[in-house]
């Protein structure tokens, strides 16, 4: 069973395995707390965004120029 899109998601790294021809191993195998990386990685995109700055660029996602990430609700 696949458990989300990163690290969990057993289809997602045999992909990357396939792809790359790298042994691709989950971040918690080196020693890291996967969890609070992927938490930190959100907090990072959040301010970004709040500070209306790209987190999306051409080079690694393919969108036709950086961007930002949403729209900020404030209820």
């Amino acid at each position: 069973m696949s458990r989300g899109g990163g690290r969990h998601n057993a289809t997602l790294m045999a992909m990357l395995r396939a792809r790359t021809g790298l042994d691709v191993v989950p971040v918690d195998g080196l020693g890291w707390d996967g969890d609070a990386l992927e938490a930190q990685g959100f907090a990072y995109m959040a301010v970004r965004s709040m500070l209306g700055l790209p987190i999306s660029f051409p080079g690694t996602t393919g969108v036709p120029e950086p961007m930002t990430g949403g729209v900020l609700f404030r209820g």
